[in-house]
């Protein structure tokens, strides 16, 4: 048996939720020393709960964590630095103003004795010799602001090992690279690892995986599913471990008529974020959207509702080609978005039921201008919290108190009293249970039975199998697959997916 002390990091029965969900259910799989150990799974699959749990951010329910072969319960974030743990986020916090020193030695600096007064000769040359020891090609005194990406990044992992980190955590970190960049990158790990230290990679593009790592660990819903020699595996072999799920079993399709086209999309593009996509939907159906993170799957929903602006394509709606100026232009041709973050933008946590409810039409609910009719409110209200089962002591329940489930139904009973054409629903059943999953599930199917078109985004590929009619799948900002129902497969989805078609 292996000895505990070989681990780097070691963890055993990890468990957090949130709300009651499980976010990591006894998650357990040990990293070796001066290894390069990746950490795959889908969206949602717990990946960077696992993270934070290991920086400090969140702490644990359950389980133990070992660090070194000792059992330590990581309390903070300056408490897991202090072991020796960095994360480096898909989100570089640099301050671009300031020097590549600057940001190394940021709230560290070398103060000139006896003063609070920076040393700047003594900070460049603390940098110089770091970037010198970590073969780091890059002046002290060169703006980040001027910097390329890949080469803030080196920054970033420049500052975490002046700290004297032993475990590097890399989440995504060739998301925003080009394949030059990420070829550096790459290589740069490998050097680090001949140093001895530790790389956590998190990743969605296998052909980095076996290029650098030494082990993989899959999570799938929260759980562990295996740890393996990166040599001993293939990518179908990780595929399958990645989204071997059925949600047939609480999910029942009816059968639906589905119309003819009501909405074509011809060559939308923002720049940086959406490439030329086209698509259309028909009345009726439902079509999803998937891809992994950074695909630009929000972004094309976005754009198309013109909450961002277009640099260019066509949009047309029932045969007409239409140029909204803004969101509320959309809302009012038909088109409504329920966005991915509920929380921050589908509800207002300390408003009530009815309150929200009410945010979607009030308009129809007012007389005499802005004045709302209160019985007319009430009744409304009631009808929907009613028609979706929104579990609620009242409708002056505060929704934030609600389940998570329960807020999502109120944000579509925002939204479903006016005439919708097209519902867009981002990530729509995210941290919902499973049976709160199955109504919100009837809910689109009832939509699309009556006749309103449904576009879903989401990371869950079985729960795009089982739900919709076509699926798109798309890949830095294009859509490179459009698949009918006898194509869905989860491998082919994810192939389509990580650029492997």
């Amino acid at each position: 048996m292996e000895n505990e002390t070989s681990f780097a990091l070691e963890l055993k029965g990890v468990s957090k939720q949130f709300g009651g969900i499980h976010a990591l259910k006894d998650v357990s799989f040990g990293i070796k020393k001066g290894t390069v150990h990746a950490l795959v799974g889908e969206n949602g699959a717990g990946k960077s709960t696992l993270m934070k749990i290991l920086s400090g951010i969140y702490s644990k329910d359950n389980g133990e964590t070992f660090i070194d072969g000792e059992s330590i319960n990581i309390s903070s974030f300056a408490h897991s630095k202090s072991l020796g743990i960095a994360l480096v986020p898909q989100e570089l916090s640099l301050v671009q103003e300031f020097t590549v020193a600057e940001n190394i030695f940021l709230g560290n600096e070398p103060k000139w004795y006896g003063t609070s007064i920076v040393n700047e000769k003594e900070l460049n040359k603390r940098a110089s010799d770091l970037l010198e020891r970590l073969d780091i090609k890059l002046g002290p005194k060169e703006k980040i602001m001027d910097l390329s990406v890949s080469d803030q990044q080196m920054v970033v992992i420049a500052k975490s090992l002046s700290q004297n980190a032993k475990i590097l955590i890399l989440d995504e970190p060739t998301a925003r690279l080009g394949h030059h960049e990420i070829d550096h990158l790459l290589n740069y790990i490998i050097h680090l690892k001949s140093q001895g230290i530790t790389i956590i990679y998190i990743s969605h593009h296998f052909e980095e995986l076996f290029k650098i790592s030494d082990e993989i660990t899959v999570l799938r819903d929260g759980q562990s599913i295996a740890t393996k020699r990166t040599k001993d595996v293939t990518k179908d072999d990780l595929i399958k471990m990645m989204v071997n799920r059925d949600f047939n079993s609480f999910f029942s399709k009816s059968d639906r008529t589905i119309g003819d086209e009501i909405l074509k999309v011809e060559n939308l593009s923002r720049k940086g974020v959406v490439n030329n996509v086209s698509f259309s939907v028909k009345r009726g159906e439902i079509l999803g959207i998937s891809g992994l993170v950074g695909a630009g799957r929000t972004e094309t929903v976005r754009t198309l509702l013109s909450i961002d602006k277009k640099d260019s394509g066509k949009v047309f709606l029932e045969g007409k080609e239409v140029n909204f100026k803004n969101l509320r232009d959309s809302i009012k041709a038909g088109l409504v978005l329920v966005p991915e973050e509920r929380r921050k933008q589908g509800i207002v946590s300390d408003l009530s039921v009815q309150s929200n409810i009410s945010l979607g039409s009030l308009e129809m609910l007012s007389s005499r201008g802005s004045i709302i009719n209160k019985s007319k409110e009430k009744n409304v209200v009631k009808d929907l919290i009613e028609k979706l089962q929104v579990r609620t002591s009242g409708p002056d329940q505060l929704v934030g108190n609600l389940s998570g489930g329960n807020q999502q139904k109120v944000v579509l009973a925002k939204w479903i009293s006016r005439p919708v054409k097209i519902f867009f629903l981002d990530e729509p059943t995210r941290g919902i249970d499973i049976g709160a999953k199955g109504e919100i599930y009837k809910l689109i199917e009832d939509l699309a039975s009556n006749g309103t078109s449904v576009v879903m985004i989401s990371s869950e590929i079985p729960e795009l199998q089982a739900i919709c009619d076509r699926i798109i799948v798309m890949k830095e900002g294009h859509n490179v697959a459009e698949l009918k129902k006898n194509e869905f497969e989860a491998d082919t989805i994810l192939a389509h997916a990580m650029g492997e078609i």
